[in-house]
């Protein structure tokens, strides 16, 4: 059979583009069934590029320390297009970046270098956050889109005080997506992080989106209040659709000191 295929030399040439064809769709298959680390050299790359740490005048109370933060991370997520999905473990560790910028800061959640939610909250003088701006990227096999929106009108992520019981609604649009929120602080609880105890408020936040992408997330954060920081952190999304996106994390401080 071999030697009729060198006899045949396009035969040959058609059979091994077919096996490569093969090949390589058996590895990006592969691959699309994993998720890659965001390096800590990487996210420090970035920050510092980026100029992170300045902003145009003095920061407003409410602000959190500018910095690329880490924290431990379990989880998967699945995406897919009609009738195919693919699953993905999500990896041990993802970055938290907080950029200081005018009037706020920015907030830079790297899940994964495939998975990346982006937001810009403005502060007001009694240090309470609204959420300006939005950025999610997500992308299977390569494929995917990078997502910027401003949320009009800006929704409350959080008022000031954090009291426990204190709940509040925000309806707005993304581009074309309608959304309802509905946040509530949950109790207070420690939490312990580099060895030390750390007051929090758990806040529960169910967002429905209607539109070309309908879904539901919850977000359940134990955030500090003291440190403008997240200590844990757990997100449960589901978009469907003719793309579908479920996502499953949970997120765990690993200190309250930035690697920049």
């Amino acid at each position: 059979m071999i030697a009729g295929l060198v006899a045949r030399p396009l035969r040959l040439v058609a059979l091994l583009a077919a096996l490569a064809a093969v090949a390589a769709g058996l590895w990006s298959w592969q691959r699309a069934g994993s998720s890659t680390e965001v390096s800590a050299d990487a996210a420090v790359r970035d920050f510092r590029r980026d100029g992170g740490g300045d902003a145009a005048g003095p920061a407003p109370a409410g602000v959190p320390r500018p910095g690329v933060y880490t924290m431990r991370q379990e989880g998967s997520e699945r995406g897919g297009a009609g009738p195919l999905s693919v699953t993905r473990d999500l990896p041990g560790t993802a970055r938290y970046v907080v950029r200081a910028v005018p009037g706020g800061w920015s907030e830079e959640l790297l899940l994964s270098e495939e998975h990346v939610e982006g937001v810009r909250l403005r502060v007001d003088a009694r240090g309470a956050a609204r959420e300006v701006a939005r950025r999610t990227h997500v992308t299977f096999l390569g494929v995917g889109r990078d997502d910027r929106r401003e949320p009009r009108p800006a929704p409350l992520r959080l008022p000031r005080p954090l009291t426990v019981g204190r709940a509040w609604e925000s309806a707005y649009r993304a581009g074309t997506l309608r959304v309802t929120a509905r946040s509530e602080v949950l109790r207070a609880e420690t939490v312990e992080v580099d060895g030390r105890p750390l007051t929090a408020r758990v806040v529960r936040t169910v967002s429905d989106t209607e539109g070309a992408h309908p879904g539901r997330r919850t977000d359940v954060v134990w955030w500090s209040p003291a440190l403008t920081l997240p200590l844990r952190w757990e997100i449960d999304m589901r978009i469907t659709g003719v793309v579908s996106l479920r996502t499953r994390a949970a997120l765990v401080l690993e200190s309250t000191t930035p690697l920049v």
